[in-house]
């Protein structure tokens, strides 16, 4: 599989602002063929949406993620229509169904933006991650709560990390190895006195490891914490240190490594080349242990923000030189994280203000493996982007993207779910998922969602449409591109027209199927006639008493499926036809000789035949194209009868004019 993902979301417009910093989280499992082919032999049309909860209360989306088994699990806040506080639901549809399960609680007394973290792992679990007290007069624990293939069900939350009487604790970050253990990240502490913590859970357990400090802050606040784990367990951790009392208000970025899944994580150090950043860092590790880290901040002209990398190839070796992703004119409101294909190809989206087309609009960029560096920024969007954007990856190395969009920044009532996907190295055009558009509403945003991407690259789309104004009301949908099954043939291939020498008889077949074409061939005895590959055929003399049939062979990329036509022996074909007349050449008189010239015929002959005829009675042995006159011929009419024959053709014949013998 390719890398899972796991962040808070950003708020939307209509939502308070988080206190916590937006952190990204990625985890790696095993390489599979780089290419997106998962995708192009998996992904059919939509399934209609499907509610996941009722119209009558309020809800707001957290994620949606696919776990490598292919099991579908959403995560969002409700608040029912006569509450005052919400609820973290989660649904599940398990791998191959078509069905999601009744929605489960898995906290109450939450808030519409209480943060949550939604984490999958290659062997099918999740994990649900949420902080519980208030650091006003309770204490502080975070928590998880876990679904097990095996069990079905989801588990009572599991504390990952507790501060009794503390100040702050940070929602941990969750990533897993390839076989299911989990390490999670996390910061608690006060102000000047902050420490990063971690822990770890193997795959079968239901308890945390004791949590141990990776470093400490004493001059600042940590702004951002991120984690990536490759598939064979190492780790890495990254945070930003806003720094307010040593170096005067600076962002400092530090990292920390685990070499080996069981091994002890190295002391903090400094990212080399970073410089200022704006409070947000991210990494990934790819199938091979190489780990990217991606910042944005000003540059050093002091022209505007840039969108930095650095990566190393492997925990053991040093971090390269920084990359410049996009330069100067990044602006940036919300991204996805950096999204790793199996072959190491790196993608990162965002939504960023476009003075070009004066508006908000979704960009992409990707950084190729084998070269190394970073593509031109493409935009996605078509119309204006409300600051809203998620993406995905696919164990395949398919990318899937959901924003929501208006026509345009002038035009803003009319509200569409834009979708596009990047499979096999190329971006599809932007298309609506929603048929109908979603009009404004007030105090919240009308239409969002979140996307998902499956091990073979299909997309799960998690939609929220809010109707009314004011007092909204809300509900949640899920609809996902169904398995491209190949097609199917609705009626067996037949032959129509006469079936003989020199006619033209067609195939005929109808069939459905997603992006399915046909391709025609002709057999001969049960045998593939070479070269006959069209819809139609004219017979020739080499199909004459031969049984004939033909073949309709239909495919998509999930598959072919074929059809033959009953055999039907090839008849002979209509008389040959003279295009021009035969005539008689030479002169009439007893003596001479008389020469039948045969004339044209369509199609063309291969022999013919001759008989001479006096007054209309055939003349005893005259059967050759020459005749030499008689004495018994003069004074009567002369005529020759050619007959022209072709193998697989019914014989053709025409009579000459007479001529008077003198």
């Amino acid at each position: 599989m390719a890398p899972s993902t796991s962040r808070i979301r950003r708020p939307r417009a209509a939502c308070l602002a988080l206190t916590a910093a937006v952190t990204a989280v990625t985890a790696l499992v095993p390489a599979i063929p780089a290419a997106a082919a998962g995708y192009t032999t998996a992904a059919g049309p939509w399934s209609a949406a499907t509610a996941l909860t009722g119209a009558d209360g309020q809800q707001t989306l957290i994620d949606v993620q696919t776990a490598g088994d292919g099991t579908t699990f959403a995560l969002w806040r409700d608040r029912a229509a006569d509450g005052t506080h919400w609820n973290f639901d989660v649904a599940v549809k398990s791998a191959g169904s078509s069905t999601w399960g009744p929605s489960h609680t898995l906290a109450t007394g939450r808030e519409s933006t209480s943060p949550a973290v939604l984490t999958v792992t290659p062997t099918g679990q999740a994990v649900v991650t949420w902080v519980d007290g208030r650091s006003v007069d309770d204490d502080l624990a975070a928590v998880a709560a876990t679904w097990t293939p095996a069990e079905g069900g989801w588990s009572d939350p599991v504390p990952i990390a507790s501060y009794p009487g503390g100040t702050y604790l940070g929602l941990p970050r969750l990533a897993s190895a390839a076989d299911g253990t989990l390490t999670a990240v996390w910061q608690q502490g006060e102000f000047n006195d902050y420490k990063v913590m971690t822990a770890t859970r193997a795959p079968d357990a239901a308890t945390w490891s004791a949590a141990q400090p990776l470093a400490s802050v004493t001059t600042g606040s940590v702004y951002d914490l991120a984690l990536a784990v490759a598939p064979d367990g190492s780790a890495t951790a990254v945070w930003d240190v806003y720094d307010q009392v040593a170096d005067g208000n600076q962002h400092t970025v530090l990292t920390a490594t685990r070499a080996t899944a069981g091994g002890s994580w190295s002391e903090a150090a400094v990212l080399p080349g970073v410089g200022y950043t704006d409070g947000v860092v991210q990494v990934t590790s790819d199938a091979t242990g190489a780990t990217t880290v991606l910042w944005h901040g000003a540059n050093a002209a002091g022209s505007g923000t840039d969108l930095n990398s650095v990566t190393r190839l492997s925990p053991s070796t040093s971090w390269g030189d920084v990359q410049t992703v996009v330069a100067s004119s990044f602006n940036y409101s919300d991204g996805s994280d950096p999204l790793t294909a199996p072959n190491g190809d790196l993608t990162y989206v965002w939504v960023g203000w476009s003075s070009a087309d004066g508006e908000p609009v979704v960009k992409s960029v990707t950084r190729s493996a084998s070269t190394g560096t970073w593509s031109t920024p493409q935009t996605l969007s078509t119309g204006y982007v409300p600051w809203d954007v998620d993406a995905s990856i696919g164990a395949d190395g398919t990318v899937q993207v959901v924003w929501p969009q208006t026509p345009s920044i002038d035009n803003g009532n009319d509200h569409y779910l834009q979708w596009a996907v990047r499979a096999n190295g190329t971006w599809s055009k932007a298309t609506a998922l929603n048929s109908e558009p979603v009009p404004d509403v007030s105090s919240t945003q009308a239409l969002y969602g979140e996307v998902a991407t499956g091990p073979d690259g299909r997309a799960t789309v998690l939609s929220r449409k809010a109707v009314g104004s004011g007092d909204y009301t809300s509900q949640v949908s899920a609809q996902w591109q169904t398995l491209l099954t190949k097609p199917s043939v609705t009626s067996k291939a037949t032959l129509s027209g006469t079936v003989r020498t020199g006619s033209k008889v067609t195939c005929n077949a109808a069939w459905t199927g997603i992006g399915a074409k046909a391709a025609w061939s002709w057999l001969r005895d049960g045998t593939v006639i070479s070269g006959a590959t069209g819809k139609t055929r004219t017979l020739t003399a080499s199909d004459y008493k031969h049984k004939l049939s033909c073949r309709a062979t239909v495919t998509n990329n999930a598959g072919s499926t074929r059809s033959t036509s009953a055999a039907v022996t090839v008849a002979v074909g209509p008389a040959l036809k003279a295009t021009k007349a035969p005539a008689i050449t030479g002169t009439a008189k007893a003596g001479y000789k008389l020469t039948a010239v045969h004339g044209t015929w369509s199609p063309t002959v291969t022999s013919y035949t001759y008989v001479w005829k006096r007054d209309g009675k055939t003349i005893t042995g005259a059967t050759k194209s020459t005749y030499v006159l008689v004495k018994a011929d003069k004074g009567h009419k002369i005529t020759a009868k050619v007959t022209a024959k072709r193998y697989g053709w019914t014989n053709g014949s025409a009579t000459t004019a007479a001529v008077t013998v003198r």
